[in-house]
């Protein structure tokens, strides 16, 4: 940007970026900041026909980055966005990839530069590199689901560590001490705070948590699978299970069933999200419910006040209670066996 974008930036309080989408005559920027940048352009000269911008580019799309949609939680979420969005007059394009990798990242490059309005990242990592390009490049952008570490991007999640709190909770009132986790990525926040969550209830209640009783793995339905028959192949194995979401607790139901387990008479088993799948009769999972709709209503409009009001205030992080959902996985501890 030349000296007097900056100039005009200085003089405004506002970002360079901010400046250049004013004076393209991009949407997005509130009318009282569009109108002080207008009249300090005027004031030392600057003629607009010079500035480079992407007004060229499509306007009204939004990107939902995913990692995938074999899991329910996302069409579910994805649903929900694409609604609240198109109220709001924007069309989606869906981005289905981790984008962990820097070098995955120039995926989205191209997207960028054709003049995306906003990006809602729903499967971000702790330290993802994307949402820094995307905070690099003046996206308006909103995590939903998983946070990053940094106060760059407005967040919209549930309380991931209470969630584990809950389940804990639940499994401790129905006197399971030995307990065992399978949970997906450690470098995803939804992970570590639920394990957060169920260590410091265990620690509250005096129970130790064998670090051999801990599988971190993926969100995936076999690695549900494999840990639970990894787990209870352990000298002591656990009488209960808290899984990191419902599709890896789906996966340790059906090794249950292949090692010949009861559920609950000689194991339980509880998940997080309340996916559809997790009502069904003959799955019937006890789990902790995320309230997917709210998250995906609430990202879309953050994510439509950032492209209305531009990037210089202040972010937000909202986080959204969870609840337990009693079902047939769960049951009190049978002293029996």
């Amino acid at each position: 940007m030349s000296n007097n974008l900056r100039a005009i930036a200085k003089e405004a309080g506002v970002s360079e970026s901010t400046v250049s989408r004013a004076l393209a005559g991009r949407s997005g920027i509130a009318s009282e900041t569009r109108q002080k940048i207008l009249s300090i352009a005027k004031q030392i000269g600057y003629e607009r026909h010079k500035q480079k911008s992407r007004s060229s580019g499509r306007r009204g799309l939004i990107g939902i980055v995913v990692e995938a949609l074999q899991n329910a939680f996302y069409p579910s979420l994805i649903d929900r966005v694409h609604h609240e969005l198109d109220l709001n007059g924007y069309d989606t394009i869906l981005i289905i990839d981790d984008l962990v990798n820097a070098e995955n990242s120039r995926k989205i490059r191209g997207i960028i530069d054709a003049s995306l309005d906003g990006v809602l990242f729903a499967t971000a990592t702790i330290n993802s590199p994307a949402v820094d390009l995307l905070v690099e490049r003046g996206i308006p952008t909103v995590l939903a689901i998983r946070s990053n570490k940094k106060d760059n991007v407005d967040i919209v999640q549930s309380d991931n560590r209470s969630a584990g709190v809950e389940a804990v909770r639940h499994l401790l009132d129905l006197e399971h001490h030995k307990i065992g986790c399978i949970l997906g990525p450690l470098n995803t926040s939804t992970s570590a705070d639920r394990f957060e969550g169920c260590c410091v209830e265990l620690a509250n209640a005096g129970i130790e948590l064998p670090q051999e009783n801990v599988i971190w793995g993926t969100y995936t339905h076999e690695c549900g699978y494999s840990g639970i028959v990894h787990l209870m192949d352990l000298e002591e194995p656990p009488t209960a299970i808290f899984c990191g979401n419902d599709v890896i607790a789906i996966g340790a139901l059906e090794g249950c069933q292949k090692l010949g387990l009861r559920v609950p008479q000689d194991l339980s088993i509880i998940g997080v999200d309340d996916i559809p799948m997790a009502s069904w009769a003959m799955i019937s999972l006890t789990t902790i419910r995320q309230p997917i709709s709210d998250i995906g209503t609430i990202a879309a409009r953050r994510l439509v006040t950032r492209i209305s009001n531009g990037l210089d205030e202040k972010t937000s992080k909202d986080i959204l209670p969870t609840s337990i959902v009693r079902r047939r996985t769960t049951g009190i501890l049978n002293r029996r066996k």
